[in-house]
């Protein structure tokens, strides 16, 4: 009967060893919870959890993985005293392109978590080309590019500024917008390369990491996206002393007054040489 007893007592070590490193493990690990487990273009996802033990100076990794295994979106948070965390992430963009399972995955020093969950991929718009001619302007200059939805009804030079204005019509939803900018817009287009751009969406500036700029050419590409219902965009050219070519209203202005003054030149010659009356 004892020698059974050892055997029971030994087993039940034996259990007790093995499951020791599971419980430390356990209270080793990340919790994560996602606010719901599917969602679509345009939806805001919600990522909860709580760390076991905080590690002053260390923050909480968070990555959105893609089905093609690419990271879609990062944040990096810093944890509560107690150990918790949240971030917010607004779904969409290039890197979201595609419907499938997303894997959240959470890092904090050596220790990693994962929670995944469905996503359904907005159709993606074909970007539509467009030509429009600058007017008010004598030299002949179109602006070109594309405008995911919408129409580019008008552009104007706005000398004050310093800009080129845009008016659209129909933007329906959330566009993607590029612009091919010529040096030709310049005054002086042998200083082009010298040239930045700020980028205004109905009168708001556009952050600098929002406006993507690339060479083509001789030509500046700016791309960037505007949220549904724009009116108008405004891409002004920095620093200001090198300026956009004039509008037409300043060159007709100037010819009214050479003009004028030349008339009333004229007009005296004439008077001076008129012969004096008996």
């Amino acid at each position: 009967m004892a020698k059974y007893r050892n055997y029971t007592m030994i087993t039940a070590l034996a259990v007790a060893m093995m499951l020791a490193p599971l419980q430390v493990n356990a209270q080793q690990s990340i919790t994560v919870t996602l606010d719901k487990q599917a969602y679509a273009t345009g939806d805001t996802l919600t990522v909860n959890g709580k760390v076991p033990r905080v590690i002053t100076g260390l923050d909480v990794i968070i990555q959105i993985i893609n089905p093609k295994n690419a990271q879609a979106a990062l944040a990096q948070v810093t944890p509560a005293t107690d150990g918790s965390f949240s971030k917010e992430f607004k779904l969409g963009g290039t890197l979201m392109k595609d419907s499938g399972t997303y894997t959240v995955r959470i890092t904090y020093g050596d220790l990693q978590q994962t929670a995944t969950f469905t996503f359904t991929a907005a159709e993606q718009p074909t970007a539509r080309e467009f030509s429009v001619r600058v007017s008010g302007i004598q030299e002949n200059i179109t602006i070109r590019g594309t405008l995911d939805r919408g129409k580019v009804d008008s552009i104007t030079i706005d000398q004050d500024f310093n800009s080129l204005v845009f008016t659209l019509s129909n933007v329906t939803a959330s566009s993607r917008m590029s612009v091919t900018i010529p040096p030709d817009i310049l005054r002086e287009p042998n200083m082009f390369d010298m040239v930045n751009f700020i980028v205004l969406v109905d009168g708001e500036a556009l952050d600098e990491d929002e406006v993507r700029v690339s060479t083509q050419g001789n030509n500046k590409v700016l791309t960037f996206t505007i949220p549904a219902e724009t009116e108008d965009v405004e891409i002004v050219v920095i620093p200001e002393n090198i300026s956009v070519v004039p509008e037409f209203g300043v060159i007709a202005a100037l010819i009214l007054a050479v003009s004028i003054g030349a008339l009333v030149a004229l007009s005296r010659k004439s008077i001076l040489t008129l012969p004096s009356s008996l």
